[in-house]
């Protein structure tokens, strides 16, 4: 078993299609699994990605600083509409936030 399987082994998955892509997505929907994020993974699983899911809208920041791989970072809103987009490079310390809060983020 590949070791971001195991690594994500309890974490529920949710399916969803972007941009006619079908990805599985691990869900972060704790502090804990927020904060971890995809930091450990070195090769991501083609069709899959993670999902953080806050319990309200958020205006938190990201960053790649302990992210080993490139990834794209959508952020939503509450009807899961984009509210913006970055595509990001492994081990960044650039502070990554859209202009207005958010309620869910997408990395691929």
């Amino acid at each position: 078993m590949n070791d971001t399987f195991k690594l994500f082994k309890n974490y529920k998955i949710e399916k969803t299609k972007i941009k006619g892509r079908t990805y599985k997505l691990w869900v972060a929907n704790t502090p804990q699994k927020r904060k971890l994020g995809l930091s450990k993974v070195r090769q991501l699983p083609q069709g899959y990605g993670m999902i953080f899911c806050f319990n309200e809208l958020v205006d938190n920041s990201f960053t790649m600083k302990n992210t080993k791989i490139p990834l794209t970072i959508i952020f939503l809103d509450e009807s899961f509409g984009i509210v913006d987009y970055f595509s990001c490079r492994p081990f960044s310390k650039k502070s990554i936030r859209p202009q207005k809060p958010y309620k869910y983020v997408i990395e691929i």
